[in-house]
């Protein structure tokens, strides 16, 4: 097994290159040879099947339904992940989506995990993905194309010396009874047929300078289908069909002065959704300011390094600006913007051979827009890194994060209240060990998060006399902690056969004066175990997996077992199930030209929920493709 595969460079957790053995913080690499061997179709696809990062989606293979986005969580806290792609950042309105970038044009993924808002700011809570693509090489052109039970679809690629263009066409089948029935249900959801046609260009415009574009355009449907006693009958329900229609740009200009160690950063990201809703029997009628707006951000980051005392000292320093945008579709005086400037440095001191530390602090200034109140905000991070040898450390990681409320809070209002929503924000503490050698990586993290003015989305009516009790809001939810440990086990057996073992144990919990019927009481707040075992073969022709990933003790279900929202009278008498999925990918490599690759998912077939609100993910399902490259 290659050095680069166990001990990779990493560059996300302190912006300098450190091998991952060096980095005072909990990481998980997901190399390009990764992504092969255990037969990945995604980015959401491999995030999700890494330990200590859980999903929140509402459909099938992670997609967004209108404004209900898709996501990940770090150690179980919700819109506290940063998503980078090669250290710019992608995240609009605090969701941390990964639509747009192929998995053929990944080269590693960098996960970070905890306190990182010193190096990145608001939204780096739980911690940081960093998407970090090819940059070309040997030229060549590919054309893959793939069928499947429930996907299909086709891929042309081309890369070059400094540049990689892909273009992807995908197709979603109906998936019939996407959620669980229970015996109150008025409706069930169908999640219709959907497309998706995403472009991806990332070319080396001079030897420092880059520039990466993702184009993502999606339709999308959803049906509400009657439900009589129980069960599914063959009619729509008044609500009817729902259609989306959303357009995602990120673009990204990156300068990289290696010899000068200075790095510029401009980022644009962009959301736009269109959404109709074609009620039983009436005509299409645009619903939901929730799921027609377009929404921007930009971010201008300036990042230098000094190095001292034949390197055994170093500086980074910078500055950062932001900008966020919101504009309601369906009503356009609703628009609101926000400005933040920060300013940030992080020293790192090596004492000696086996000794070192990493002092960190960010200024953040957020300009007040007349309904967010203007913040200052100081963050001071600290790390310590000891070497046993050259292949384990022992490390710990201390550090202050925020997070501003979503950009269009405002909104969702049905009184024009401000409710004067805070950041939330609080500590992160962690200690942990990394052992890297010859044919294992073992890694083992034991954290505590503490956060203050924890986000919630709660009814208008339990936080404004005669608020609706059919909209959602957001605000100060309460006091979020969590405690856990996590591991890691990497073992390669020899040349053809490697391993993986991995567990999370954590107590993610949050007391909120909202939660009614157990105000101001603990109440568990995400899965409490996460665990994965995998094993993978590979030769100079074949290559197969098989891999198991299991999230139990879940927190409570929206609904009773009858149906009722447990929310609404705080009767919750159910948790979300356990979800286990079994998954495997066999790939056949004749020649340099050709590769078919057969993926299968959810091979026990099981209705594992992937939400809170018990929606399903797909039964077991099945895609082959076949890819030709010359």
């Amino acid at each position: 097994m290659a050095t680069y595969t166990l001990n990779p460079v990493v560059v996300t957790a302190t912006r300098t290159e450190k091998q991952d053995v060096d980095v005072p913080a909990t990481t998980t690499i997901i190399t390009e040879k990764d992504i092969q061997n255990k037969g990945y179709t995604s980015v959401f696809d491999a995030l999700e099947h890494t330990v200590g990062v859980d999903s929140y989606s509402y459909s099938n293979s992670g997609d967004d339904l209108g404004g209900s986005v898709s996501r990940f969580y770090i150690r179980g806290m919700d819109k506290g992940t940063l998503v980078l792609v090669n250290g710019a950042p992608i995240n609009v309105m605090n969701y941390s989506s990964t639509e747009g970038v192929p998995i053929d044009a990944v080269e590693k993924i960098e996960v970070i995990k905890g306190s990182n808002s010193v190096l990145y700011g608001a939204e780096a809570m739980g911690g940081v993905v960093n998407i970090i693509t090819k940059r070309g090489g040997k030229s060549s052109t590919s054309i893959s194309a793939k069928v499947g039970n429930y996907n299909s679809g086709y891929q042309v690629g081309v890369t070059g010396e400094g540049y990689a263009a892909f273009f992807t066409r995908d197709f979603e089948d109906t998936f019939e009874r996407a959620a669980q029935i229970f015996p109150n249900s008025k409706y069930n959801w169908d999640n219709g047929k959907g497309r998706k046609s995403s472009l991806y260009v990332s070319t080396q415009l001079t030897d420092k300078l880059s520039l990466d574009w993702s184009h993502v355009d999606k339709n999308k449907k959803r049906s509400a289908i009657k439900v009589v006693d129980g069960k599914r009958t063959d009619s729509y329900d008044k609500s009817g069909i729902f259609d989306y229609d959303s357009q995602r740009n990120n673009i990204n200009l990156i300068y990289n002065d290696k010899e000068s160690q200075f790095k510029s950063i401009l980022a644009y990201n962009n959301r736009r959704i269109d959404a109709k809703q074609y009620p039983s029997g009436k005509p299409p009628v645009k619903k939901s300011e929730g799921s027609n707006y377009n929404v921007y951000g930009i971010t201008f980051d300036n990042q230098k390094t000094w190095k001292f005392n034949d390197g055994k000292e170093s500086l980074t320093s910078g500055i950062t600006f932001k900008r966020e945008h919101y504009k309601n579709l369906l009503m356009t005086s609703k628009r609101i913007h926000r400005d933040a400037y920060s300013a940030y440095a992080s020293y790192d001191y090596q004492f000696n051979n086996k000794l070192s530390t990493i002092l960190g602090m960010r200024g953040e200034f957020v300009q007040g827009n007349g309904w967010d109140k203007e913040q200052n905000v100081f963050l001071p991070q600290w790390q310590m890194l000891y070497k046993m040898n050259n292949n384990w450390s022992l490390y710990s990681n201390i550090g202050k994060s925020f997070d501003m409320p979503a950009i269009n809070s405002k909104y969702y209002l049905a009184n024009s209240i401000n409710l004067d929503i805070e950041p939330q924000e609080g500590w992160t503490y962690e200690i942990g060990t990394k052992y890297v050698k010859d044919k294992d990586s073992l890694k083992i993290a034991l954290y505590h998060m503490d956060i203050d003015n924890y986000f919630k989305w709660v009814k208008e009516k339990d936080v404004i006399p005669g608020g609706s009790k059919d909209i959602n809001v957001q605000v100060n939810g309460g006091k979020f902690k969590n405690t856990g440990i996590e591991t890691e086990w990497l073992h390669t057996i020899n040349d053809n056969w490697q391993y993986n073992v991995g567990l999370s144990i954590s107590d993610p919990k949050l007391k909120s004066k909202y939660v009614e019927g157990h105000r101001n009481e603990w109440m568990q707040e995400a899965a409490k175990v996460q665990g994965n075992v995998g094993v993978q073969y590979t030769d100079a022709k074949w290559s197969a997996n098989l891999n198991l990933f299991v999230t139990g003790d879940r927190e409570y279900s929206y609904y009773t077992r009858k149906g009722d929202s447990a929310k609404t009278k705080g009767n919750y008498d159910h948790a979300v199930p356990t979800r286990i999925n079994l998954t495997s990918s066999i790939s056949y490599v004749p020649n340099s030209n050709n590769r078919i690759t057969l993926n299968m998912y959810n091979l026990l077939d099981r209705h594992n929920c992937i939400n809170e609100n018990e929606n399903w993910d797909l039964p077991f399902n099945w895609t082959l493709t076949y890819k030709y490259s010359f």
